[in-house]
């Protein structure tokens, strides 16, 4: 398993702090000063920063103290022993005694580390998360974590910028991993929505092991499913006649005593107009691009029923094209 350098972790405010393990600033403050849970080291204007093991220490007391032990027994630990704590605890309670035969899930986190990752108690319907590596989010493009050809990455960010999502989806790609989970503390509405595609998951901090290893397996499951476009793609026929042959048919004289060749030629004008219609509301209003798939599909399958009655009168005017 390949682990950060503590000594080049991201210093932290208290505010991202307490978002991103669910701790409020006053408990923090009280852990801190009554108990030393941790010591925050001081910027020349007397700021107080928290490192990235600090924050993984923390989680791991809120994880242990949600559980029942005291805040003034375990904050003098080390990281290694609240772990070595936390996994003696599981272990009892019988969650890791939980059989299940799904394939456990190999992640890669970059960022700071989520304690006891595959200790989550999801049940026998969600497959465990297995931790294969952990980053700096600043080497996302590294070959160490495409070495570690995990099924999915989560990245810990405390605010996201408008460069996250192609960043994000840079690592995917490069790493081989199916998505990404973003756990954020902060981050503008639009990038939320810009990254919130199919191939990542964003989720605000703080969240849990649980709440995490939930979130994986439908992320995955998403991305196994053809996403409902490609399914509707997939069920619609190419068009048989192009602008050109239609307007062909249309200025061609006819053998039978009507204009019947020119009526259906109109008719599926306005079809391929609105077939493309629907296809542009489906990649633009993404809030009701299920009602627009099926209306693209209703109209793509009516010009395919026209285009078969358009096969015959061709075939009785006995009509060449000079377009293809």
């Amino acid at each position: 398993m390949i682990m950060m350098n503590p000594e080049n972790s991201q210093l932290y405010k208290i505010g991202a702090i307490a978002r991103l393990t669910g701790i409020t600033p006053m408990t923090i403050r009280m852990w801190q000063t009554r108990y030393d849970a941790v010591s925050p080291v001081r910027t020349e204007g007397k700021q107080r920063l928290y490192t990235e093991r600090d924050l993984t220490k923390l989680s791991l007391l809120k994880e242990l103290t949600d559980h029942g032990d005291s805040i003034g027994m375990v904050a003098g630990l080390t990281v290694e022993e609240l772990e070595n704590r936390l996994k003696e605890q599981t272990l009892k309670r019988g969650t890791r005694e939980k059989q299940t035969n799904h394939t456990p899930i190999k992640v890669a986190v970059l960022g700071y580390g989520f304690p006891q990752l595959g200790n989550a108690d999801v049940g026998a319907y969600a497959a465990p998360l297995e931790l294969v590596g952990q980053f700096n989010p600043e080497n996302a493009l590294s070959n160490e974590i495409k070495a570690c050809q995990p099924d999915l990455l989560i990245f810990q960010i405390a605010s996201l910028q408008p460069d996250s999502p192609d960043l994000i989806e840079e690592a995917i790609e490069h790493s081989g991993a199916q998505g990404a989970c973003v756990v954020y503390a902060f981050g503008p509405k639009k990038v939320v929505r810009d990254i919130t595609n199919g191939l990542i998951l964003p989720l605000r901090a703080p969240v849990n092991v649980q709440e995490l290893t939930l979130a994986a397996n439908h992320l995955l499951k998403s991305a196994e499913r053809p996403r409902a476009e490609d399914e509707t793609a997939a069920q619609i026929q190419q068009r048989r006649y192009s602008d050109p042959q239609l307007w062909e048919i249309v200025n061609q004289p006819n053998a039978i005593k009507c204009e019947c060749p020119q009526h259906l030629s109109h008719i599926l004008f306005s079809l391929n107009n609105f077939e493309a219609y629907m296809k542009d509301c489906e990649n633009r209003n993404t809030k009701d691009a299920e009602v627009h798939q099926y209306l693209h599909k209703v109209a793509a399958e009516s010009r395919a029923c026209l285009e078969k009655a358009m096969d015959k009168l061709v075939e009785h005017e006995n009509l060449t094209f000079k377009s293809e």
